[in-house]
């Protein structure tokens, strides 16, 4: 279910009449169905960005965005997107190991992302991080 782009909701090549329908198909689809594609596709950009600061970025969002919708999705799902976060950050930290040292990549984030805060949390004073390679999400 690609999403429409472009003025008026409908991208080159698709006509009003296809983006009224795809508009009705997404109405109608059920959130998990809705949240398991947005997920996926987030979690597919930060494979493919592996060993960059973005890829930090791009996990951390699928597990917000996962503990958002826990609660409205099947158990299997949540399992399955918890599986994918925990083997995506295993690889994250790899791959950052391997790119140690070199320059960095035209497009990443000029700096490491701030992890991710509880709800009603409050953003920490800035402090010296540990040099540990070791990335524990929420610290």
């Amino acid at each position: 279910m690609g999403a429409p782009t472009g003025q008026e909701g409908s991208s080159p090549g698709m006509s009003e009449q296809e983006a009224r329908q795809y508009m009705e198909r997404l109405r109608s689809a059920p959130v998990e169905q809705v949240a398991a594609e947005l997920i996926s596709s987030v979690l597919n950009a930060a494979q493919v960005k592996l060993g960059r600061r973005d890829a930090r970025l791009l996990i951390d969002l699928a597990a917000m965005m996962t503990d958002q919708v826990r609660e409205y999705v099947s158990g299997d799902l949540g399992k399955q997107i918890d599986q994918a976060l925990a083997q995506l950050r295993l690889h994250q930290v790899n791959a950052e190991n391997e790119a140690a040292g070199r320059e960095p990549e035209a497009g990443d984030l000029d700096r490491v992302p701030a992890p991710p805060r509880a709800a009603g949390q409050a953003a920490p004073a800035e402090q010296p991080r540990p040099a540990s390679r070791l990335w524990v999400p929420g610290q």
